[in-house]
């Protein structure tokens, strides 16, 4: 599963101190955590692997100064993985627009009249 990490009320106050205490890995990190930050982001950001990264969220979790929660991937999520045709799209316009326009039901030279009278 999938962890978010954000950062913590204490490990904005490490950041914004830059404090020696905590070393530089962890707080490049620390000024990259925002909110429900995915920790493959991070690593692509740092240049770093996966499990280096992982390995100082779970430092700097133990250490409060980030929090994480789970994120399970759902089928509802967007995949724009596969290719898009316009074709696709216009059908799909095409066929939008003819539900729209029904001419099935009767029409009497009343309604025609009422419609012209509309204009």
């Amino acid at each position: 599963m999938l962890r978010l990490y954000s950062l913590t009320e204490a490990g904005r106050k490490v950041w914004d101190s830059q404090s020696g205490r905590v070393s530089l890995d962890h707080r490049k990190l620390l000024g990259l955590v925002g909110i429900d930050s995915d920790p493959r982001d991070l690593s692509v950001k740092l240049g770093w692997s996966d499990s280096e990264t992982n390995e100082i969220l779970r430092e700097l979790e133990e250490g409060g100064l980030v929090k994480s929660v789970g994120a399970a991937l759902s089928q509802d999520d967007l995949d724009f993985t596969g290719s898009f045709r316009v074709e696709d799209f216009e059908a799909a316009a095409r066929a939008q627009m003819r539900k729209d326009l029904d001419f099935t039901g009767p029409l009497s030279e009343e309604a025609l009249r009422a419609a012209r009278e509309k204009k």
